[in-house]
């Protein structure tokens, strides 16, 4: 490999430590590169809006009422009652985003735009 170095500083008329730091550039990047895509890609399903429902992870949820809904909203991890899931899925249903929105605020403490995005999310599912 080193012959090949030597001989593209000799064709482009370059010093031989300029073609390596060079190549230890654009090797750099291409590594910066592999790597920032494998840690952009998660685990986790998000959609376009970066939402993510996981599956409950409390210990003591027995059934699909107990325990709690973890929403994954921009990078955040927020628990929310089913219960208080099941609300805002019926609100979406009878068309009430903005009720929908409040409530969700009002449970997780999430900002306007986080709910809202939310409620879009759950509404594109649901419908």
């Amino acid at each position: 490999m080193c012959e090949s170095i030597d001989a593209a500083a000799a064709f482009f008329n370059l010093p031989g430590g300029i073609v390596y730091l060079l190549v230890g550039l654009v090797l750099g990047m291409v590594l910066g590169w592999i790597l920032g895509r494998q840690r952009s890609t998660s685990s986790i399903p998000q959609s376009s809006d970066n939402l993510a429902v996981l599956p409950s992870t409390n210990p003591h949820a027995t059934g699909s009422k107990s325990g709690s809904v973890s929403l994954v909203v921009n990078g955040k991890t927020v628990e929310v009652a089913p219960l208080v899931m099941e609300d805002v899925q019926a609100l979406i249903v009878s068309g009430q985003k903005i009720e929908a929105i409040k409530r969700l605020r009002v449970a997780s403490g999430l900002n306007l735009a986080a709910a809202k995005s939310v409620v879009e999310s759950l509404a594109k599912v649901i419908h």
